[in-house]
């Protein structure tokens, strides 16, 4: 799939809203990876028939910096949702994340 390079409004309203906000707090990450416990070493759900139900590898490109062409916070906010696996929220409750529609 082809991209277009942003425009230069966009790039520039981009860049500044990665000056103005906090994004050296990591604490949401921090609260986001706590009480993990794993996941699947092939994240994708198929339903008895084999059929590609979900797929959670399909955001594997949300990594790093956010191109100067997306909003520098939804970028975060999609690392942030595309964590899945297995979590204990507190002891003897168990959490599944990102491997189903339920964490958009």
């Amino acid at each position: 799939m082809k991209q277009n390079d942003p425009t230069p409004s966009v790039a520039e309203a981009n860049a500044a809203l990665l000056g103005a906000l906090p994004f050296d707090d990591t604490a949401d990450f921090d609260d986001a990876d706590r009480g993990f416990l794993g996941t699947l070493a092939d994240p994708v759900i198929r339903d008895a028939d084999g059929t590609v139900v979900w797929d959670a590898s399909a955001y594997d490109f949300v990594d790093g910096d956010a191109p100067t062409s997306v909003n520098p916070s939804l970028w975060r906010q999609s690392k942030l949702v595309a964590k899945h696996g297995l979590f204990e929220v507190v002891e003897g409750i168990y959490q599944a994340r990102g491997l189903d529609l339920s964490v958009m």
